[in-house]
């Protein structure tokens, strides 16, 4: 017998999420992006160079507020910021912006292109069920097999498996639906999906977009990927402010290619980076990204349960609190809201040896700020151990979701 209402997992993932794949987070991106710059093996050609070198002089200006103003310009997300405003009130060129962008979209390419640490693999015995060997069959690029009836994946491959419905039972599966609502601009999602061949829906307006051919292929399987602050390989033709295009690697994989690429609304060559600062003030891409910010409420609404992973809620970026706050106003089926967070030991700033942003209970204590004493007490989970515990522990994952019947025991870390 059907459902009534459909099973949706609505999951959140930020920048913890990506951090396991190399990807920097907030405190350390800027000395990564240094990093880079001065390492000749990451290849970067003059122009890009250029761009960095134009983002460290930016800051250095900014530095000089410091004898005045306590403002940690190590933060990437702070010194986007101060770009975006700068640019909004003509006191910085649109080339600085410009600037920035490209070097958040270049550091997080090379970072998860060689991440220095491997990224965690998962093991866990599959069901002998016939359908669910023959599904795995189906995906060995994904899964491999150590021995037995068991199987080793990457832990995001493993994550896509899960959201795209492979892990499910065939006969449940229909009745289920999964979204991912992301803050990051990474395309360690889209990767892992397509792997699995399955299509990400950006929801982006159809109209407006042109899709490179990988994207554009038929695929049975999709999964809404809805990323609320753009894309590393989207861009947007900085001349008409219309036009998008969607390719399936990053822009600054190809910089020649970002440079040459020609808008089919204006014929000019003057693509820029579609990342949207996690700051106030998100009016300059409305137009672009309403029908994606539209979905995300949408599905938060309808959702029965809501995972979020690696998003600390900064209090710098309203917008995530007032989509939460608006989607469940509405919805009343709402049976868990779990956060995952990895909790580190306290440690001091390099900044007038101030605690950094998130210490220990920051961030639990913004979600239980949030919610209501009775929703906290039946219907909210708090994970201190951050994603790969919380996917790769058993089968804790499993059981809060709802998901996994492919699984018959505990999902390990190796």
């Amino acid at each position: 017998m059907a459902r009534e209402k459909p099973d949706r997992n609505v999951y959140i993932l930020g920048a913890g999420f990506s951090a396991p794949a190399g990807a920097p987070l907030v405190r350390n991106f800027l000395d990564l992006s240094r990093e880079f710059y001065d390492d000749p093996r990451s290849s970067m050609d003059t122009d890009e160079k250029g761009r960095f070198a134009n983002v460290f002089s930016f800051k250095r200006l900014m530095g000089q507020a410091r004898e005045k103003v306590r403002i940690d310009l190590d933060n990437i997300e702070k010194l986007f910021g101060l770009v975006e405003i700068s640019d909004r009130l003509g006191l910085e060129t649109a080339n600085t912006r410009d600037d920035i962008v490209y070097l958040i979209a270049k550091t997080l390419g090379i970072a998860t292109k060689w991440p220095k640490h491997p990224r965690p693999r998962f093991e866990f015995p599959i069901n002998s069920d016939p359908h669910y060997l023959h599904t795995f069959e189906q995906h060995r690029s994904a899964f491999q097999n150590p021995g037995g009836q068991r199987l080793v994946a990457d832990m995001y491959d493993y994550f896509a498996a899960l959201v795209g419905g492979i892990l499910d039972h065939p006969e449940r599966k229909s009745e289920r639906k999964d979204t991912i609502i992301t803050f990051n601009y990474d395309l360690i999602c889209d990767h892992a999906l397509r792997k699995l061949g399955v299509k990400a829906n950006y929801h982006l307006d159809a109209n407006l977009v042109t899709m490179d051919e990988t994207e554009t292929m038929s695929r049975a399987e999709t999964v809404d990927l809805l990323k609320l602050h753009g894309s590393t390989n989207w861009g947007i033709c900085s001349k008409c402010d219309k036009h998008v295009i969607v390719l399936s690697e990053k822009l600054t994989d190809d910089p020649y290619l970002f440079r040459t690429q020609t808008c089919p609304g204006c014929n000019e060559s003057a693509y820029r980076l579609l990342l949207v600062p996690p700051s106030w003030d998100k009016s300059e891409y409305q137009s672009i990204m309403k029908g994606v910010w539209s979905k995300a409420v949408e599905e938060l609404r309808t959702a029965t349960r809501i995972c979020i992973i690696g998003y600390s809620m900064p209090q710098s970026d309203a917008f995530f609190e007032y989509l939460l706050t608006l989607a469940l106003s509405q919805n009343d089926g709402l049976y868990k809201l779990i956060v995952v967070d990895l909790v580190e030991p306290q440690r001091q700033s390099s900044i007038l040896d101030a605690p950094v942003e998130t210490t220990p209970g920051e961030v639990e204590s913004r979600y239980r700020k949030l919610l209501d004493p009775m929703f906290q007490e039946r219907r909210f989970s708090f994970y201190r151990g951050g994603v790969t515990d919380f996917l790769g522990n058993g089968n804790r994952a499993l059981h809060d979701l709802g998901r996994g019947e492919a699984i018959s025991g505990g999902v390990s870390h190796t």
